[in-house]
């Protein structure tokens, strides 16, 4: 009937891996193998199919090279090429919770009739899932952040041989289990204990990209005083002529205290945009904390839990600069606002 080339193989081997639905596997499978020199009847026999199926397969594949199976569910369930682009424009504009009525629309809007499970693989072969919105500060500006990143460039670029860039936050990790997934066989439950009560440990960082260095201290309470006391720190422990430092606009952080030392410091800051964690790498930092010492992890005594905490950055970060070369970097993800509309 046929004899598929290099090109059209690995083309359909590869929509074989992405099938979602048996039926569509099957004629894949059917298309395959035939070409592969299995006869019809072992085919059938194989895939569990009647021969008639396999025949048809393989005849719309030679008429029409078809691969893809109709979608089920109503008679005359298929859109046109102009409907679903049109659907699919809807469907960018106008969110949907229930598939049902997406059903309704398109019966509607065009007089056909699908199922919810047709529709639901019409759904999956134009790429859709289900999933949740990305919750975004309210009062996040994509314009600024952009600024922000060309600012940045230019510093970076502009830099001289002796000055260091610092990207600055602190962290209060809690000593309370925190709960995340993982892959538990089905049927089974995994229980982790939790802590009455939720002390937490205060600690203000500055990372360095260049050598992946990491400066941090140890504070009661995260202030004025303690942000004073860190930046004097960190310019004494630092040879460079000058320390760039990036950060948030915290009140601790951006005050007349504050603007007063920096006056006479080596330390020049740069203050992110507003509601903006996705311009700092050092973000990433905490989220290796948190999945090394946090996750699914239950401390009986808040001792232990300070001491592994305070172990982290005197005896696990020194050894793990491969790690964070990998992980931590400068290449910022940017958020783009794209609101969601539900269909009401």
């Amino acid at each position: 009937m046929f004899k598929l080339t290099a090109d059209q193989k690995a083309s359909l081997e590869a929509q074989l891996k992405k099938a979602r639905e048996a039926s569509e596997r099957n004629r894949l499978c059917v298309i395959l193998g035939f070409d592969d020199g299995h006869s019809i009847d072992d085919l059938a026999k194989v895939l569990r199919l009647n021969r008639a199926t396999v025949y048809n397969y393989l005849q719309d594949f030679t008429s029409t090279h078809k691969t893809n199976h109709d979608a089920r569910g109503g008679t005359n369930a298929k859109l046109s090429e102009e409907q679903s682009q049109s659907l699919l424009k809807h469907l960018s504009e106008i969110t949907y919770l229930q598939v049902k009525k997406i059903c309704a629309y398109v019966k509607e809007k065009y007089a056909i009739t699908y199922s919810r499970s047709g529709m639901t693989a019409w759904l999956q072969a134009h790429n859709f899932v289900y999933k949740c919105p990305k919750k975004v500060p309210g009062k996040l500006d994509p314009a600024k952040q952009a600024a922000f990143i060309e600012a940045y460039e230019v510093l970076k670029a502009n830099l001289k041989p002796g000055e260091e860039i610092h990207f600055l936050d602190a962290v209060h990790p809690e000593h309370q289990s925190q709960v995340v997934c993982g892959w538990i066989k089905k049927g089974e439950q995994k229980t982790i204990q939790s802590t009455g009560k939720q002390l937490r440990i205060h600690l203000v960082g500055a990372l360095c990209l260049t050598g992946m260095k990491c400066f941090t201290r140890e504070y009661a309470t995260i202030d004025t005083d303690a942000m004073l006391d860190f930046f004097k720190q960190l310019e004494s422990s630092s040879s460079a002529s000058t320390i760039y430092v990036i950060l948030d606009n915290a009140r601790a952080n951006k005050n007349k205290k504050v603007e007063e030392f920096l006056k006479t410091s080596r330390i020049k800051v740069h203050y992110l945009p507003p509601y903006s964690p996705n311009l700092n790498p050092i973000e990433r930092l905490w989220k290796i904390l948190r999945e090394i010492k946090l996750y699914n992890r239950y401390y009986e005594s808040s001792v232990d839990f300070f001491r592994e905490i305070r172990n982290f950055f005197d005896i696990d970060l020194p050894q793990m600069t491969d790690t964070l070369v990998t992980r931590i970097n400068d290449k910022f993800q940017t958020i783009a606002l794209n609101p969601i509309r539900l269909f009401v």
